[in-house]
């Protein structure tokens, strides 16, 4: 797990759901999906870190809109 920048660990910090999802990713060796730009997900923007792990993570009906 890194931290909220190169040089910083906030482990008392809020939670993201993007970032429990790249938690929980990691955890069943689930990687994310490759070329994806967009979301399926309103809510997360184009382009973002993240897309690729969401999207795995709703593949696997982890999360759901």
């Amino acid at each position: 797990m890194t931290g909220n920048s190169e040089t910083t660990f906030n482990p008392d910090g809020s939670l993201t759901r993007t970032q429990a999802l790249k938690v929980l990713n990691q955890l069943f060796e689930r990687p994310a999906q490759k070329g994806i730009t967009t979301s399926t997900f309103s809510d997360v923007p184009s382009p973002h870190w993240a897309i690729g792990e969401i999207e795995a993570a709703a593949t696997e009906r982890i999360v759901k809109q």
